[in-house]
């Protein structure tokens, strides 16, 4: 009888340890060690040598990577440098109860600089590399067909997420509610920005129309419509 309940607790041992095993697993190479966490982005885009095609060390826990339109930057600040109370404006050093906004405290980062002959800007908080040029009176159709059409630094331009694009504002200007270096003097063109389509309303049908969101820089609003309307856009790239 003990035999039997001496054998019986060995194996019940041995089961506990496979079970504990499986649920940390750990890559034997120290380079790639991951215990009980999902594989970072930068190893997940690491190809396989030779084969020109993307792998993930064994053994680790893969997630799919983020889904383009998700924000991967630091906060860009708001631009707003004034404070107000519930009527008028305030000092921003005596806010009293009303503490926490913007123009207080100065949350975020916003640095531009032109490269190219001042034909691109770059967005030093996010990396993403703008047209300095703008095109107007375009679909979305259209907007997007020219946008992949850029050629201009060896770079492939597209359609700005509507996330990336929300990043050109600057809440504390209006008319154009954007940064001086993003600012195209004496141009036709509309105030709002074509961005990335809406993925709700992606086709066609008797009930909807298929959508597209935009992005008014008269005061930054953002808003969803019908792909054949005509607005302006300017196009990204990362870097």
């Amino acid at each position: 009888m003990k035999a039997k309940t001496f054998l019986f607790m060995i194996v019940t041992a041995l089961l506990m340890s496979f079970m504990v095993s499986c649920d940390e697993e750990t890559d034997s190479d120290t380079r790639f060690e991951q215990k009980g966490t999902v594989l970072n982005r930068d190893l997940m885009r690491r190809p396989s040598f030779g084969s020109g095609k993307f792998s993930v060390a064994r053994g680790m826990q893969v997630t799919p990577l983020a889904p383009l339109n998700v924000q991967t930057w630091q906060t860009p600040a708001t631009g707003l440098r004034k404070c107000y109370d519930n009527k008028n404006e305030i000092d921003c050093e005596d806010v009293g109860r009303y503490r926490g906004q913007d123009g207080q405290t100065q949350h975020g980062v916003r640095s531009v600089v032109a490269e190219h002959n001042n034909e691109i800007i770059r967005d030093l908080n996010t990396q993403l590399l703008w047209t300095k040029q703008i095109r107007s009176d375009l679909t979305w159709y259209e907007a997007k067909v020219y946008c992949e059409s850029v050629k201009l630094a060896n770079k492939t331009w597209r359609l700005p997420t509507v996330a990336e694009l929300r990043t050109l504002v600057n809440y504390g200007k209006v008319d154009p509610a954007m940064d001086d270096e993003f600012k195209v003097e004496d141009a036709e063109l509309s105030n709002w920005f074509w961005a990335s389509k809406h993925t709700h309303f992606d086709s066609e049908s008797s009930d909807k129309l298929a959508s597209a969101w935009i992005i008014n820089f008269y005061d930054g609003f953002v808003e969803y419509t019908s792909r054949y309307n005509s607005y302006s856009v300017r196009c990204v790239t990362k870097n």
